[in-house]
């Protein structure tokens, strides 16, 4: 009787520990499902706030340049900063805002997010034209400091993610994006310098568009990097 009781017993217990395993499966497989589902939505509630929220920057501008008929950029600037403290933020996901100077329109300057651009060659450029001075600054800074460049580059916070701009012997061949660069996935940037420790050559590049620049070329192309 005892036996049976025991056997009876161990029984059970395995037969809980087994609905135990299966409501964990379950809950594991059920947020497993969500967790795309909840990214898309994310993704889109993202766009439409930071739509909205540079809607209304680029309203204040425009107002701020109706009434004086004259804005520089620091005065735009300010405008805009003023309606980023007002709404807490312009781009829910953190993505960089930039101006954009418009001659002969109306719009002097254009309100830009650097993740929600649609314009992908605008967007790609803007980007790119910002890690440029924030790395054109980096190599002054060590410059004046007398101190080495590191090997391995740097990385800078662009969109409100860390950005590696690595160092490289030369130019790497990149050419429409990251398609046809082995090794590399997602936000490329990558830079070489000569011996006098000058920038010779910068790519920033992300799945559609790379935007280059070349010593004594300039920016040679938004679409791709020649080898």
């Amino acid at each position: 009787m005892k036996r049976l009781l025991e056997n009876k017993l161990h029984s059970s217990r395995g037969i809980n520990r087994l609905v135990v395993i299966l409501l964990v499966l379950v809950v594991a497989s059920g947020i497993a499902l969500s967790i795309p589902g909840y990214q898309a939505y994310k993704r889109r509630s993202d766009r439409i706030g930071c739509t909205v929220a540079l809607k209304k920057a680029q309203d204040s501008v425009d107002i701020a340049y109706l009434n004086n008929h004259s804005l520089t950029k620091e005065e735009a600037q300010a405008v805009v900063e003023r309606s980023k403290w007002e709404q807490d933020a312009l781009c829910p996901a953190g993505g960089d805002y930039y101006l954009l100077e418009q001659r002969d329109r109306e719009q002097v300057y254009l309100v830009a997010c650097g993740l929600h651009e649609q314009d992908t060659q605008l967007r790609t450029r803007l980007n790119a034209t910002h890690v440029y001075g924030l790395l054109q600054d980096e190599l002054l800074a060590l410059q004046e400091r007398d101190m080495d460049l590191p090997e391995e580059g740097f990385t800078f916070t662009v969109n409100s993610q860390p950005l590696p701009v690595q160092r490289l012997q030369g130019d790497n061949g990149l050419r429409w994006g990251t398609s046809s660069t082995v090794g590399f996935e997602g936000i490329v940037c990558c830079f070489s310098i000569n011996d006098a420790g000058n920038l010779t050559w910068f790519v920033y590049a992300d799945e559609n568009h790379a935007a280059v620049w070349r010593l004594h070329d300039g920016w040679s192309g938004d679409a791709y990097s020649k080898n």
